[in-house]
């Protein structure tokens, strides 16, 4: 089938916000599982107004007989790009818009150091797409939801996250996962509530937001476990939400004597250069 690629436009929003938030309710229906990414019209309205807004995202819409069937965006804040959301009309799914949009980003990204994505494993049709476009599974990961029992330990200071902390964040960040972050976290200083987890006066951890949205490192599992307590004690009624790679054995069973519950099973896919990190990572829905 052919479709016209572009760039998105403000006009958009709408239409891809509605695309968006009817793909991954469908698939997530159709499998059983909830629609945690875009759970509500507005959320995705929201979430794809800032994409199309930012000058930091490529965002493109694929058209048929002039109208919206389909978008992709990518995150172009660091040299490792990332991908996503990417969704297709349901009445045009299947018929290779979504190769088109996935290709038109490839090409965009063709000169960065490597390329990630976040994937949910029980989609076999997206597996399957991204695995025929050059992209390998690296990291099999839970979503995570719940509130914790536990309060915060001793030895740790988790206080908000500062603006004269973003160069030691991204330094954290450039010497445990390989690459630079430190645009994302002066995003989440503006958008999201972003923490710090301190021992003897230096920062062992942060998170951009204790979400699926956004993406945390620490040094060791103990100073995630003391960076999570301590962040959500900030707020004990709310739930919290994030992305567990399942290496992390250990503290996935910590999580679940904690009372939280593993949601739906997912993946890190890499195109190109990918450093395993060496601390404790939390991916965000972009990768």
């Amino acid at each position: 089938m052919n479709v016209a690629i572009r760039r998105a436009q403000p006009s958009d929003i709408d239409v891809c916000a509605r695309i968006n938030y009817e793909a991954f309710k469908d698939i997530s229906d159709r499998h059983q599982f909830p629609n945690t990414d875009f759970p509500t019209l507005e959320f995705s309205t929201e979430i794809i107004g800032l994409l199309i807004d930012s000058p930091l995202f490529f965002d493109i819409v694929a058209e048929s007989s002039g109208a919206v069937v389909g978008c992709g965006f990518m995150d172009e804040r660091s040299p490792i790009r990332g991908i996503g959301p990417v969704s297709v009309d349901r009445t045009f799914q299947g018929r290779g818009t979504g190769r088109e949009i996935m290709k038109a980003l490839l090409e965009r990204g063709q000169d960065a150091r490597g390329i990630r994505l976040v994937q949910e494993s029980f989609n076999m049709a997206s597996l399957s797409l991204y695995a025929s476009l050059g992209f390998e599974v690296k990291e099999p990961f839970v979503l995570m939801e719940g509130k914790f029992r536990s309060q915060p330990p001793y030895g740790f200071e988790v206080r908000a996250m500062a603006t004269e902390d973003v160069g030691e964040c991204g330094a954290l960040c450039e010497k445990l996962c390989g690459c630079d972050r430190t645009s994302e976290i002066e995003d989440a200083l503006n958008f999201f509530s972003p923490w710090v987890a301190c021992k003897q006066g230096r920062i062992v951890a942060y998170t951009c937001a204790v979400s699926a949205l956004s993406h945390s490192v620490a040094e060791t599992e103990a100073d995630m476990q003391a960076l999570l307590l301590g962040a959500a004690a900030s707020n004990s009624e709310a739930q919290v939400s994030f992305h567990l790679p399942l290496r992390y054995a250990s503290l996935f069973r910590w999580c679940l004597q904690e009372g939280l519950r593993a949601l739906k099973p997912m993946a890190v896919m890499a195109l190109g250069e990918y450093q395993s990190p060496e601390g404790c990572w939390f991916p965000s829905f972009v990768y």
